[in-house]
């Protein structure tokens, strides 16, 4: 596998024109772009990645072939049939207690690759895909703020905790009221980095069992149901061959997040 390179600016205009022709004849026709250029280079910055965390003592890693979201959609249970994504993304994560490496193991980054400005149409609220975090509702989405969702609006990383299991979630709430001074340095590592937790699709209730901290300041965390840190990317970094580095380097920022969040689920069996 060759080093990475950065995405070179007119394979991502393949995703823009995707946009505009997303059809299987156009993707068809054009499709050399992205098995030849765009998915090779999606694996060479999975890879190179791997070894940038490795560097600077992030336990994250990825599968250049198993890291990889697919392009197409899934389109069976909804009105929308357009067939393709507009973006490549991928995961890294970590080797859970069973030695087992997961695709959405808790606990991650998420690299989202597109044009800068966007590429993608309005989010199909009919075509979620549960293995991919970028085809769930704006709320539910890896890096998901007040705003709305992210996807389509361009390139960008997300990190931390896209929990969809109720164990996983009772613990990290748990564990944010078991330790309230521990979980202030992981928000205050989090600020001093520049970055800051998302809104994580909030409940409207105060959870079970946490009434007590209602009108508090662990209220708004306790009210989440994803520990979520967005940052985004310019058209210049998602092309320079130091996205790798750059990558690990938001993973480091947000280690507090990763260990806070691990140490909260170990011993919650993960599927």
């Amino acid at each position: 596998m060759t080093a990475f390179k950065g995405f070179d600016p007119a394979d991502l205009e393949f995703l823009r024109q995707l946009a505009l022709n997303n059809d299987r004849d156009w993707f068809t026709a054009h499709r050399g772009v992205y098995d030849e250029r765009l998915k090779p280079t999606l694996e060479a910055l999975v890879a190179d990645t791997t070894a940038a965390m490795a560097a600077v003592g992030v336990p994250l890693a990825g599968n250049p072939k198993k890291s990889l979201f697919r392009i197409h959609r899934d389109t069976r249970f909804s009105h929308d049939k357009r067939p393709y994504k507009t973006h490549v993304s991928a995961t890294l994560t970590r080797t859970g207690p069973d030695g087992e490496w997961r695709k959405l193991s808790p606990g991650m980054v998420y690299v989202h690759i597109e044009p800068e400005g966007g590429s993608r149409p309005a989010f199909d609220p009919d075509s979620i895909d549960p293995l991919d975090p970028s085809t769930l509702p704006p709320s539910e989405a890896v890096g998901a703020d007040a705003e709305g969702s992210p996807f389509g609006h361009g390139p960008f990383l997300g990190g931390g905790f896209y929990l969809s299991e109720r164990p996983n979630i009772d613990a990290f709430r748990a564990a944010i009221v078991a330790d309230p001074e521990a979980w202030a340095a992981v928000i205050a590592g989090l600020s001093k980095a520049g970055l800051s937790l998302g809104a994580g699709d909030p409940v409207k209730r105060m959870p079970k069992g946490h009434e007590a901290q209602a009108g508090g300041p662990l209220e708004a965390d306790l009210k989440r149901t994803r520990w979520l840190v967005r940052r985004g990317l310019t058209g210049a970094e998602i092309g320079s061959p130091d996205l790798p580095g750059l990558i690990a380097r938001f993973a480091r920022d947000i280690r507090p997040l990763l260990d806070f969040g691990w140490k909260a689920l170990h011993g919650v069996p993960q599927r």
